[in-house]
């Protein structure tokens, strides 16, 4: 008997001094967390917009963290960003891993079916840093000056990846053009041949496109903002509406948003949002964000994730454009 008591205290006392550890160990418990660096995932190479919100917002990240440990930016470009998103998906669900993504882009890629089953609605999407509108711009070459005219003929579009190639193709219907596409590796071949006049047409957030063609020489036009309202930075511009033309704004721009991968721990991704709107709330990372001409708006919560389906509703809604333009 005496052994068998002994055994009990002897059992009793090793699973006593193992629970702090297994609250150390399980990353649900975020009293621990972060214990390590933080890697954030760019899946587009060095340089590009992407790269630059999430560079301009890592530090700012860090100093806001419950526990100190660096936010470690990680380009993994490839197949279209995909590379880089299905490497955030597979990670640990333990915080330490999150991407800088467009929901919009990554819609098109669960829509044509190349998500191997991920359901994006189920991504722990953690906080918006910013929504970039889509401007059209025309080469000076093709003589558009109003959307009417570019009913009068076929109109070569610049396709730059599954993304923009769908989101030119719903501005061309909204206009009712005749869009004929032509792909490019990045957007500065396609700025420079829409330059050149070997295309008519090419689609990209503001932020990129007015800096090509206040480089162009007057051989990129900016035609129309892509939404229903006009961007104060530019103003000048006009808006679809403005034109009379009606597009699907939530299928529409860029929104630069940090996410994790499904079914973060709810203490981790609660640490997360609050981390998130002490950054997006300091001054700092504002004046950040707009030094480098992305101006930041900021997003978390419900009304973040809302905006998700709403974005997925939509893509679905237009998927024929989708097989019409042989995304798979």
């Amino acid at each position: 008997m005496n052994k068998v008591v002994k055994m009990a205290v002897f059992v009793f006392l090793t699973v006593l001094l193992a629970l702090p550890m297994v609250g150390v160990l399980n990353p649900a418990n975020g009293a621990e967390w972060p214990e390590r660096d933080i890697t954030l995932i760019v899946p587009y190479a060095a340089g590009g917009g992407y790269d630059v919100v999430a560079r301009a917002t890592a530090p700012h990240i860090e100093k806001n963290l419950p526990k100190k440990a660096n936010v470690v930016v990680k380009n993994v470009p490839g197949a279209g960003g995909k590379i880089g998103f299905m490497e955030m998906v597979r990670s640990k669900t333990d915080g330490y891993t999150i991407a800088v993504l467009d929901p919009a882009d990554v819609a098109v890629l669960q829509v044509s079916g190349q998500l191997e089953g991920v359901d994006i609605l189920k991504l722990s999407w953690l906080g918006r840093l910013d929504t970039l509108p889509d401007l059209l711009t025309v080469s000076a070459k093709s003589g558009f000056k109003k959307p009417e005219d570019m009913k009068s003929r076929p109109v070569r579009f610049a396709g730059i990846g599954p993304g923009v190639t769908f989101r030119s193709a719903v501005i061309a219907k909204g206009m009712g053009v005749d869009a004929r596409f032509i792909s490019y590796d990045g957007t500065s071949p396609a700025s420079i041949a829409t330059m050149q006049g070997d295309i008519d047409a090419f689609v990209v957030n503001w932020v990129s496109a007015t800096r090509m063609v206040d480089t162009s020489e007057g051989k990129l036009v900016p035609l129309f903002v892509a939404a229903s309202e006009r961007v104060p930075q530019i103003k000048d511009i006009p808006c679809a509406k403005d034109l009379g033309v009606t597009v699907e704004e939530s299928v529409l721009g860029y929104s630069h948003i940090l996410v994790g991968p499904a079914n973060l721990p709810a203490e981790v991704k609660k640490l997360w949002e609050e981390v998130l709107n002490k950054t997006f709330a300091n001054q700092e990372w504002i004046d950040q964000m707009n030094k480098a001409k992305y101006p930041p708006s900021a997003l978390t919560g419900e009304k973040l994730t809302a905006g998700i389906a709403k974005t997925l509703k939509a893509t679905e809604g237009l998927k024929e454009i989708i097989s019409g333009l042989g995304i798979k």
